[in-house]
């Protein structure tokens, strides 16, 4: 509500705004009613230019004119009543939220475009093959975590095609992930800040946008899930994240090792142990499962001396890939130091990674390593924030000093 300074400033300036969008719906029907449709083809700026570039109006151009008007008139009556309210919508926390919420839209509308303009349907991954037939898809096949819902889109809305309904998904698979970033993200800098992690996030993943596959998003997505529920010490629910990532890709294993490494050090031995061994477990049974309702012709690629003629020629592709992530993983060995303990023992995760995907992956594709992001975005938040941290203690006065 306004106190009464500012009603003395609103009510005229609302009596103003009022008037003129009343005046120009008068002159919109006065126009119409008096000289017919002709009348706005000789008096707009720019109509011939625009009907010859765009084409004929869909509709009348009265209707057109119209929806202007009412765009103008929703937005003056928006801001009459954000005028209004504004007193006591500074004193709730809806600034805090909508700023949230526009940056988390914000990153996932860039993701997606990003997805869309540098992506393509690559022959070893045809999205028709794995929406209908995934077992005759080699490697990829049983990789289906975000596969199976866009076939579930495709069969309810049967008019959208294949790579439609499958980035559909992949858009909602990026919501998530941006979402999860964030309250990962408040975890080491607080919910006021999460958004530079959601930030962080547009950053490190858009470079490794290249063919399209259903699991890379999904990977971000469970991997954030996993160190979350980690963190929170939720072991059981964690187990459960851990299965789903199963059926989204088989690297999740390397989350074994690392739970293992993380918890060695603030659990029992006996709770690593049954940890251990049921997330084992469950990986052996789910994908005997999987290769036996999706058998596939084959399902991994030795890929070692592919990737030591990578690094010793040095092509184009790994120059253009992978090394491009070399100076953020320089900014977090910089700012490894300002690491919370947890965020220092899940970084075992990178050299595991390497590991494996040296033996298994092509260590060109930067995509490889989406399942470290949120440990980068862990340790780069923790440097902002004991940097925040000393930066307000510097600048506090000092006490007995003069002000």
């Amino acid at each position: 509500m306004l106190g009464v300074r500012d009603q003395k400033v609103f009510q005229p300036l609302t009596a103003v705004v009022g008037s003129l969008v009343v005046g120009l719906w008068l002159a919109f029907f006065f126009a119409q009613w008096r000289f017919g449709s002709s009348f706005w083809i000789r008096v707009l700026p720019g109509f011939d230019t625009t009907e010859a570039g765009l084409g004929p109006v869909h509709g009348s151009v009265p209707g057109v004119i119209a929806k202007c008007l009412g765009y103008v008139t929703a937005l003056a009556i928006g801001a009459i009543l954000l005028a209004y309210y504004r007193s006591r919508i500074q004193a709730s926390r809806l600034p805090e939220y909508l700023f949230s919420a526009a940056v988390a839209v914000g990153v996932t509308v860039i993701l997606f475009e990003g997805m869309i303009t540098r992506g393509f349907e690559g022959t070893w991954y045809n999205i028709e093959l794995m929406m209908t037939h995934p077992g005759s898809v080699p490697i990829f096949g049983q990789r289906l975590l975000l596969v199976w819902p866009a076939m579930l889109l495709k069969h309810f809305v049967p008019r959208l095609s294949y790579i439609q309904a499958f980035l559909a998904i992949q858009a909602g698979g990026l919501a998530l992930a941006v979402y999860l970033t964030g309250e990962w993200s408040a975890l080491f800098i607080g919910r006021r800040l999460q958004f530079l992690g959601q930030v962080l996030l547009a950053i490190f993943l858009l470079p490794t946008f290249n063919y399209y596959t259903a699991h890379d998003v999904g990977v971000v997505i469970v991997y954030t899930l996993c160190f979350f529920l980690l963190y929170k010490r939720l072991y059981w629910l964690f187990g459960l994240a851990f299965c789903l990532g199963v059926l989204n890709h088989p690297n999740i294993l390397v989350m074994v090792p690392t739970a293992a490494f993380v918890m060695w050090s603030r659990e029992k031995r006996s709770t690593v142990a049954w940890l251990v061994l049921a997330l084992s477990a469950a990986y052996v049974v789910i994908r005997i499962i999987l290769n036996i309702e999706v058998p596939l012709p084959r399902s991994v690629d030795l890929r070692l001396w592919w990737n030591m003629r990578e690094f010793a020629e040095l092509p184009r592709m790994l120059i253009l890939g992978t090394f491009l992530l070399i100076p953020w993983y320089i900014c977090g060995l910089v700012a490894f130091s300002n690491a919370d303990p947890f965020l220092r023992s899940s970084s075992i995760l990178l050299p595991i990674q390497f590991v494996v995907f040296a033996y298994y992956g092509q260590l060109n594709e930067s995509r490889l390593f989406d399942g470290f992001i949120p440990v980068l975005t862990g340790i780069f938040l923790c440097w902002v924030r004991d940097h925040l941290s000393d930066s307000s203690r510097t600048s506090s006065p000092v006490s007995g000093s003069p002000r």
